[in-house]
């Protein structure tokens, strides 16, 4: 009779025990050592937009969202196969078809003689969103888009030791706007605003792909430009640049002509250190300005 209620008893505490997880408002699943779903939380609804029934049996490729490759996943399994608790972020797809990122905690367990993982599961896509927009502000420039000054010093550094490695040339072009506070004056900071964009726009455009524009402030650029083997491919680009850095910035109402002073200094025959190039690609700017309004 003892061991009869006894294990009754138990079997209650199990019943209780199934009732509590299944209804448990966090994501959670159970899968075994196939990667398969045995059991699902009433939480999982809200974070996949399936119904339990849906997901009991499938395999946790049911989720794939086509931004990992295979590698991505068979090393994943192999770490959560192989170490006691694990966590992870992985990209899944939604009954919806939304993609969103996931953040999953793993622990694994035996049972009966099996191996078992319960895993917690939440949606941290804007969370993530907004840890990467903290982080590009703090590396670009709000209005324009551009590397700020703290990125633009990570990049100098990068591009100096590039340029070591390959015995290779390394330009700064320091640019600034002729008449920009005439600009502001006569049109108002919206429009001085819509030009700075539009210089932006134009500089990114001119440039190679992998090359820096940063703005440095107020309206003055830098673009560091790298692999240069000798001087007259500097000056050639010089040139270049110079020649489509003039634009016309049109709102519908307005229409600007906008031309930019620009100063350069080549890496390591000007000077070693980014402030000692930009010194010297400031004074050539300012040469190349004073002929400017000479005229």
């Amino acid at each position: 009779m003892l061991d009869f209620l006894l294990s009754l008893f138990k079997k209650t505490q199990q019943d209780i025990a199934s009732s509590a997880f299944a209804n448990l408002p966090i994501a959670t699943i159970i899968i075994n050592e196939c990667g398969v779903i045995e059991q699902a939380s009433d939480g999982i609804i809200d974070l996949t937009g399936y119904v339990k029934d849906e997901l009991v049996g499938k395999n946790m490729s049911f989720f794939k969202s086509g931004k990992h490759n295979h590698a991505f996943y068979k090393a994943l399994w192999t770490k959560l196969t192989s170490l006691d608790r694990f966590s992870f972020e992985v990209y899944n797809k939604k009954k919806s078809g939304k993609v969103v990122l996931i953040k999953s905690h793993i622990k694994n367990f035996q049972q009966n003689g099996k191996k078992y993982f319960l895993v917690t599961q939440e949606d941290i896509t804007k969370e993530d969103k907004l840890f990467k927009r903290q982080k590009y502000l703090a590396t670009h420039d709000q209005l324009t888009g551009l590397a700020n000054r703290t990125l633009l010093h990570d990049r100098y550094e990068h591009a100096v030791s590039n340029s070591k490695r390959n015995y290779s040339k390394l330009l700064i072009l320091l640019c600034d706007l002729n008449e920009f506070k005439q600009i502001n004056d006569d049109y108002g900071h919206n429009f001085g605003d819509l030009v700075l964009k539009e210089v932006s726009d134009n500089l990114i455009s001119i440039v190679r792909e992998g090359d820096t524009v940063a703005r440095y402030g107020g309206d003055e650029f830098i673009i560091i430009v790298e692999n240069f083997k000798n001087s007259q491919e500097v000056l050639d680009l010089v040139k270049n640049i110079k020649s489509q850095s003039n634009i016309v910035v049109n709102n519908g109402e307005v229409s600007c002509p906008v031309t930019m002073s620009i100063g350069h200094a080549t890496f390591p025959d000007a000077g070693v250190t980014f402030e000692q190039l930009v010194a010297v690609a400031d004074i050539k700017m300012y040469e190349n300005k004073n002929n400017y309004y000479r005229y």
